[in-house]
């Protein structure tokens, strides 16, 4: 190499000892992000373990399994059928589908996936922080490791993790910036810094996390704002050159719309269709600000402190020290150094949300701001500013800070302690959430006290540390150390076994022995899911009931697994077998519930369920908001074939047991049939407001076997319940009941059936039934949950309107397709009613002629059938995706073509293009 550090001529020279050394020592502090990230993670990189909980369990690995499958079958997962009654699959940009990591490890294990790359993504986080501080701001390496260290391991992106699109777009924002503020040599530089910001942000754009990219493109607008504003040099042409990090990041962000034009156009069009367009009302984007009484906790690590992971900011005791060492420093430099202080400043007061009034100027006049309703996620601005002023800090120490500068940051960090200290106090004092009402546990105290006692011990040392770069050592050692013990307290440290996920519950067993649609049995996925015969699952059950081997579980894990870890391992036994949202998907079971958060559901979704289920929450999962199960009436509709409910409403009394599940309003004559069982009287459970004793509130009569009958008065006893009453009927011998007809005395009463048990007094023995009258309904399982199975052609999925009778036979069925026939051609028009999703994009064929689909009953599909159509295919093809393709075909060539010419462009040097980047101190 020559003496200024540039590449000999003859390129096969080997390096000589100095230039290999110098090479080693260049990747030094690369190798050494990467060696920390897989210390701290190693349970999911090197461990075997997965985390099998939260957004994780119930939303990535039932999206990522679906769409792995389909990039090993080598298709476009267009539509899924198990989640929402049918909802787009492909147009959900959370699902990344076209994202390369996700496509890279579809080959996979899904938990297996998900565990990689959250390690990737940390490590990339890490690196790309590194490269900023190091490019971007020509820190020393050991500045740049700081940085890198502090945004890869520090406490916002770790608890992030469960939140797999959100890291995924996060761990690149160090770069997107990086690309934005590096300064432009020449025209042909230009040329490929656009090419590399499109790069950038088609990444982000295709890791799916909305929020989060809007949050790292406004991040790099302010840092195109700070070129434009404090350029580095003051000649009238070089003003004039300003703006161009603003045309270059404008021209990559257009380029990568093009580019992921495939992913965007059927977003777009789901965003049209989503409950969310048109942004969210004022109290609801406000939610999950950052709340002011937990400021100071969460910029101290947690150890454990149960903070909402949404709020988790922290950087450490030395992180927050090195950091204020890099304001102070910022303060009295170059303008351009204040940019991580701008970023750190307008992420804490962003995160705030409703708290500040600018959130409601930013609500009404910044484009985009009222879509999203987490606003504590602007804290990864305020990560990533941190990360820089740490950098900063420590730069400064490795060009040395001077005596009367080492009192000034000690008198700093005492103050700042202070406010830390007097913050964790009145936070407790003024919290209005019980959860942070109270100081924190002992424990995390003691280790806040060491960390704060280490770095002011630290920084008190700084003027005796004589030898060069000592006290940047110190406090970069001080910080890491700080970050892999805070490590240990993240999400990733808490891993359950990798089994948690693939074995199968009792209850999810049985779905998928019933079920069609897994030929072969589970784990096995059927490309084409025959799921028609048997209807769709509607799981009522929470989590409030213990799974029946909870001690075979702690006791086989006892020896592998942290107390907490068991906890979530049985935790997801019980989401498994509630099929709890969106569990259905993985399982590949139909489900009439679903979770999203994002553009789903859709407006007919909500608007239907609201229907039955009151003010049901945007984001699906019914099952927090019915207490009971809907009638006869919602349950067709909906072709509910399957109830999962769970036995913690149920009772014993006087030791019979009754299942409380279904009832029966009795405001008239009712029937219900009965599961036979020969027994000597029945037992009942009403429920009736303000029943006087010995009031006769109805009659009931019982059908026999032999058609023998039998009337009985019912009569509410003496010591009856405010709410409602038990009661025995008896007859003298052991007979069969068949059907119970109940007849109240007043419909007006408010007369609930809600249990009914046949009973044999002989031996004891009884036989719980259903108390509903609406449609024969069996228990066709009894373990940790029960399974109900409905019988009838009252939930058919598909129907004609007018002859419901008529068999309609769904043959052919994939995700994107199916085709329904007649037993003989129709005598007469009709209109054929599928119970699926009404969506854009579906396209009706009725035998071969293109016709119309209408939305019936607010969300299902509907089409007219001429007299004599014999059958009707219906397929999805949206237009938005074939047009998406073709853009990002077009997309494509433009990238080549502009890389290309970046490559071959020979400009001039543009004198006038100001240095973009200050010097901060050694490289």
């Amino acid at each position: 190499m020559n003496g200024d550090g540039e590449a000999s001529a003859d390129a096969a020279e080997p390096l000589a000892p100095s230039a290999r050394a110098a090479y080693r020592l260049s990747l030094a502090p690369a190798l050494l992000l990467i060696a920390l990230c897989l210390l701290a993670t190693w349970k999911l990189a090197v461990g075997g373990r997965i985390i099998a909980r939260g957004d994780l369990l119930l939303y990535f690995y039932p999206l990522r399994d679906f769409a792995a499958q389909a990039v090993r079958e080598g298709r476009l997962p267009l539509w899924n059928p198990y989640t929402f009654m049918g909802a787009p699959f492909l147009a959900n940009s959370q699902v990344g589908f076209f994202y390369p990591f996700n496509v890279a490890l579809s080959w996979l294990p899904v938990e297996q996936a998900v565990s990689l790359n959250i390690v990737l993504h940390l490590l990339l986080a890490a690196l790309t922080a590194y490269a900023l501080g190091r490019l971007g701001f020509r820190f020393g390496r050991v500045a740049s490791l700081a940085s890198g260290a502090a945004f890869g391991l520090g406490g916002y992106l770790g608890a992030q993790i469960e939140h797999l699109n959100q890291l995924q777009v996060l761990a690149w924002m160090p770069l997107l910036v990086l690309w934005v503020i590096h300064p432009l040599a020449d025209r042909r530089d230009a040329l490929k810094r656009v090419a590399a910001l499109a790069g950038v942000l088609s990444l982000q754009i295709l890791a799916g996390h909305t929020q989060s990219l809007y949050i790292a493109g406004v991040t790099a607008g302010l840092a195109a704002l700070a070129c434009v504003v404090w350029p580095e040099h003051g000649s009238v042409r070089e003003r004039a050159q300003r703006l161009m990090p603003l045309i270059v990041l404008a021209f990559g962000a257009a380029l990568a719309v093009l580019l992921c034009a495939a992913q965007l156009a059927p977003t777009l069009e789901l965003s049209r269709e989503s409950f969310r367009s048109g942004g969210l009302p004022f109290n609801e984007a406000g939610a999950f600000s950052w709340r002011p009484w937990v400021i100071a906790r969460a910029l101290l690590p947690t150890y454990g402190d149960p903070l909402f992971a949404e709020y988790v900011a922290y950087l450490g005791a030395a992180g927050l020290a090195l950091a204020a060492l890099g304001a102070i420093n910022a303060l009295r430099t170059h303008q351009r150094a204040l940019l991580p202080l701008v970023l750190l400043a307008a992420g804490f007061v962003l995160a705030l949300g409703v708290v500040t009034p600018l959130f409601n100027v930013l609500y009404k006049a910044l484009p985009g701001f009222a879509l999203f309703r987490a606003q504590a996620r602007w804290l990864a601005m305020f990560a990533l500013g941190a990360a820089l002023l740490i950098g900063a800090g420590v730069q400064a120490l490795s060009a040395g800070i001077d005596k009367r500068d080492a009192r000034r940051w000690l008198a700093a960090c005492v103050v700042l302690l202070g406010m830390l200290t007097f913050g964790v106090w009145l936070g407790a004092r003024i919290s209005p959430e019980a959860e942070y009402a109270t100081l924190p546990a002992r424990w995390v105290m003691l280790g806040w006290a060491a960390g704060a006692l280490a770095v002011v011990a630290a920084v008190a040392a700084v003027p005796l540390l004589r030898r060069r770069g000592a006290a940047a050592g110190l406090f970069v050692t001080l910080l890491v150390v700080e970050l892999l013990v805070a490590a240990q307290f993240q999400p990733y440290a808490r891993a359950a076994d990798a089994s948690v996920l693939r074995e199968l519950r009792p209850a999810t067993a049985h779905l998928l022995a019933e079920s069609p649609s897994t030929p072969g049995g589970f784990p096995r996925k059927a490309p084409l899911p025959l799921y028609s015969q048997n209807g769709r699952i509607l799981a009522l059950s929470g989590l409030f009931f213990d799974p029946g081997d909870k001690p075979e579980q702690e006791l086989i894990f006892a020896g592998a697994l942290s107390p907490d870890e068991i906890y979530d391992r049985l935790i997801a036994s019980k989401h498994k077998e509630i099929l709890s949202p969106n569990l259905s998907l993985y399982y590949r079971l139909p489900g009439v519930d679903g979770y999203d958060g994002g553009l789903l559901p859709t407006r007919r979704f909500v608007e239907f369920t609201q229907q039955f289920a009151g003010n049901a929450s945007k984001d699906g999962r019914l099952r927090e908001f019915l207490k009971t199960v809907p009638d006869m009436h919602w349950l067709g509709q909906m072709g509910v074939r399957t109830v999962i409910a769970d036995k913690t409403q149920d009772v014993f009394i006087e030791g019979i047991f009754y299942d409380l599940l279904f009832t029966t309003p009795l405001t008239q004559a009712r029937e219900i049939s009965l599961q036979p069982y020969e027994s000597t009287a029945i037992g009942l459970v009403f429920g009736l407001p303000g029943a006087r004793a010995g009031e006769t509130v109805g009659r009931l009569e019982l059908t026999f076997l032999g058609e023998l009958t039998q009337t009985f008065a019912i009569d509410a006893p003496s010591d009856a319940p405010a709410d409602g009453f038990h009661t025995v009927l008896s007859w003298h011998d052991r007979r069969t009941p068949l059907s119970a007809r109940f007849f109240p005395a007043n419909a007006a009463q408010g007369l609930v059936l809600r249990g009914i048990t046949l009973i044999d007094a002989r031996d004891k023995s009884y036989l719980s039934q259903i108390a509903y009258a609406d449609a024969l309904v069996r228990l066709v399982h009894s373990g940790d949950v029960k399974i109900y199975g409905l019988i009838g052609d009252a939930t058919a999925r598909a129907f004609l309107r007018e002859d419901p009778l008529r068999r309609v036979l769904i043959r052919d069925e994939s995700p994107e397709r199916l085709s329904v026939s007649f037993d003989e051609p129709l005598d007469k028009a009709g209109t054929l009613v599928l119970r699926d999703a009404c969506y854009p994009g579906w396209v009706a064929r009725v035998d071969g002629a293109i016709t119309p689909i209408e939305c019936a009953d607010i969300l299902f599909r509907s089409i007219k059938l001429p007299a004599g159509a014999q059958s009707a295919m219906l397929s999805y093809e949206p237009q938005s995706v074939r047009i998406g393709l073709w853009l990002s075909a077009l997309g494509i060539g433009l990238w080549l073509a502009l890389a290309l010419l970046a490559w071959r462009y020979r400009p001039a040097p543009l004198s006038s293009m100001p240095n973009t980047t200050p010097s901060t101190g050694r490289r």
